[in-house]
């Protein structure tokens, strides 16, 4: 009987500046599973998430194989740990696979280019091609050369020989997911359970849309492979998970297929026994807008309702093969989850073929004024295995792009006592025919308006009153937003700098961005802000800039409601009420040891569970009152999670501010004596 092989899987993240991909590595997982199912006599298999956690095990032992997955947040790290393996261990065989490699001629030929020591490249789905791989190997005693030499086709395999690009033929797609053993029950990912990863489920694979911009539009990925098998996962995840209270689910369309409906009950039932997941971090459907508003309301408000937009306008729409549901579908979606305890979801895309400025802002008024509280407004992305990548789609529609550093994708490390740097980026469009770079930037301030002032309810004691009197949110916004400059030199400061970062930390070409950040590591690495301009905007913002903010959004809150003619003396004093309301509940709102009370007018625990959205006057208590405002017990158990994850820098701030809903933040507060009201 033959020796059995060492198997190595890595699906790596930067730890430079914390962990930046902290989720677990379920596609290697995958992988791993399956080819334990198939050759468990002849292999053994160890997965990677941390680079220190692989530099130990290769210190110890070289594998025949090593296999890692190429996204675009990891391509050149596991690249340099690829070569350092080469070069004191050429007979090990080495795999990537992944969706960060391209499928034009062009693209595969400038892969090979870059990256000529990987041996084989894994092409799509990757658990019967890498078994098929494995076979293959064995039978020619594991000498790649060998295999290669005689331009042996291998299933969803690419490779380089003889300065030819081989390519073999598609294996079938997995038709449903329980042909793939379970990655958690095989106790492969035990060693992820640490407080910092987020477990990672899947109940589909594929998706039937042909947007141009994403990888899954390919018409490979159209049929969708699903499974409803969730309870042994969730229950043996549940038991390790410790303090992370997220849980991410990597479907492409969750809560749109009918059995979306048994798993969010299932996942109902967990979370009734064991109080987790608190957050689920998913894409959720981008039609049957019924089913998905019933999967959102089965799971407890911890999935967004809504869904990805990327633009309102039809002729962009048709531009990208877009399908979306209607404004007045996408509308009724968010009205009907319009409570304190859900959030609203959409995507906007900047920079779509026939993008402008006037389109994009209408797009990002008619979410926000929607009501949707969470709009991710993202820049494109030029991804390899998309239609908008090709060379006819940026040629037809003017596309001018620079290279930015991906954050926290960055870092030095230690490998056989020798030190590797690797730096990651990624391609995105800053104009195009129809929008300039100066409208590009003037797009990318108001995004940051709209994150700050919108997205997570941060300011709902203003947006629910706008929505009662019927004054446009949006208005507010914008009113806000012309005045950026001119409320306070802090607010002017926090733009400039935002808008000199979006501009500088620009590159023209990948070997300019490496140069340029290489040379200058160190500061990177020591910069304790991040690399991320957005999210340092929004949490300097909230954590630094707070009673500006609220100052000056107050004023222009007043503004449009005296444009409307509704602003009076009732108006007046609840806005001096909601000020001091406000303070006490958002200062220093992760000190969880800090106590704070006021005499208030307003009976705010009824006015906050109604979102808001009342008239005051209908509120106001007999006389003034105590309120005593602290966190509750669960609130300090969840700050003290994402502190764990993220810490308290300026860059961890900002991962928790996206992962959580703001108002699980912040104080809760509790009426003393009287509770009456005046009137209603």
């Amino acid at each position: 009987m033959k020796n059995k092989i060492n198997v190595y899987l890595a699906d790596l993240s930067h730890t430079g500046q914390g962990v930046s991909a902290n989720f677990f590595p379920l596609g290697v997982g995958y992988v791993a599973s399956y080819l334990l199912k198939e050759l468990a006599d002849q292999v053994n298999v160890e997965l990677f998430k941390y680079p220190e956690d692989l530099s130990r095990a290769l210190s110890k032992n070289r594998p025949k194989i090593v296999a890692f997955s190429n996204y675009s947040w990891n391509l050149n790290l596991s690249y340099e740990y690829l070569k350092q393996i080469k070069l004191r261990s050429p007979e090990t065989i080495t795999v990537m696979g992944g969706p960060n490699y391209g499928l034009t001629q062009e693209e595969k030929e400038l892969f090979w280019r870059r990256y000529p020591l990987v041996d084989f490249y894994i092409v799509f789905e990757g658990e019967y091609a890498f078994v098929e791989l494995v076979k293959n190997l064995d039978s020619v005693n594991f000498d790649p050369k060998r295999l290669k030499q005689n331009f042996a086709s291998l299933s969803n395999c690419h490779y380089q020989f003889d300065g030819k690009i081989v390519e073999g033929e598609f294996l079938p797609r997995v038709k449903e997911l329980q042909e793939l053993p379970s990655p958690y029950l095989s106790g492969l990912m035990d060693k992820f359970f640490d407080g910092v990863l987020i477990p990672m489920i899947s109940t589909t694979r594929g998706c039937p849309f042909r947007c141009t911009f994403c990888t899954e539009g390919n018409d490979y990925y159209a049929k969708v492979a699903k499974t409803t098998d969730l309870n042994e996962d969730l229950e043996y995840i549940v038991s390790r998970v410790g303090t992370v209270k997220d849980l991410c689910m990597t479907d492409a369309n969750f809560g749109m297929f009918k059995e979306d409906i048994d798993k969010a009950k299932t996942l109902a039932a967990i979370q009734k026994k064991y109080d987790w997941p608190k957050n689920l971090i998913v894409s959720s459907g981008k039609n049957q807008k019924e089913r998905v508003l019933e999967v959102a309301s089965i799971v407890n408000g911890a999935m967004y309702a809504g869904g990805a937009m990327q633009t309102t306008d039809p002729e962009i729409l048709k531009n990208i093969k877009r399908s979306n549901i209607s404004l007045e579908e996408m509308s009724e979606t968010v009205s009907n989850q319009d409570n304190n305890d859900v959030d609203s979801y959409t995507e906007l895309i900047l920079a779509l073929p026939g993008d402008n400025k006037k389109s994009h802002t209408k797009s990002l008024r008619d979410m926000v004024n929607m009501g949707v509280n969470r709009i991710r407004m993202l820049q494109l992305i030029m991804l390899p295995q998309t239609e908008i990548n090709t060379a006819d789609t940026r040629e037809k529609y003017k596309m001018k792009t620079k290279f930015r550093l991906m954050p926290r994708s960055f870092g030095r490390y230690e490998i056989f006592g020798e030190e590797l740097s690797a730096v990651e980026y990624e391609e995105i469009c800053v104009s195009n025919s129809t929008l300039s770079f100066e409208e590009y930037l003037e797009c990318r301030e108001l995004h940051l308006t709209i994150e700050t002032l919108n997205n997570g309810k941060i300011f709902q004691e203003f947006s629910g009153l706008c929505r009662y009197f019927g004054v446009s949110w949006f208005d507010v916004i914008k009113t806000f937003h012309s005045r950026r400059r001119d409320c306070s030199s802090d607010l002017e400061y926090l733009y400039d700098t935002f808008r000199k970062e979006a501009t500088e930390n620009l590159w023209d070409s990948p070997d300019d961005l490496e140069r340029a950040v290489s040379r200058d590591l160190t500061r990177y690495l020591s910069n304790d802000e991040g690399t991320n301009e957005m999210a340092k905007g929004k949490t300097r913002a909230i954590f630094q800039m707070e009673k500006d903010i609220h100052r000056h959004l107050m004023d222009s809150v007043t503004t449009e409601f005296k444009n409307k003619g509704i602003f009076d003396k009732n108006l007046k004093a609840y806005l001096q009420d909601l000020m001091i309301y406000i303070r006490v509940r958002k200062e220093a709102p992760l000190n969880t040891g800090k106590e704070m009370e006021a005499l208030l007018n307003y009976d705010f625990n009824v006015i906050s569970e109604r979102g808001y959205s009342v008239d005051p006057k209908d509120f106001r208590l007999a006389q003034p009152t105590k309120f005593i405002f602290k966190h509750s017990k669960d609130q300090v158990g969840l700050i003290d999670a994402y502190t764990k994850q993220y810490g308290t820098s300026l860059d961890g701030l900002g991962r928790t501010l996206m992962r959580a809903q703001y108002k699980t933040l912040i104080r809760k507060g509790e009426l003393l004596g009287a509770q009456t009201t005046c009137s209603g």
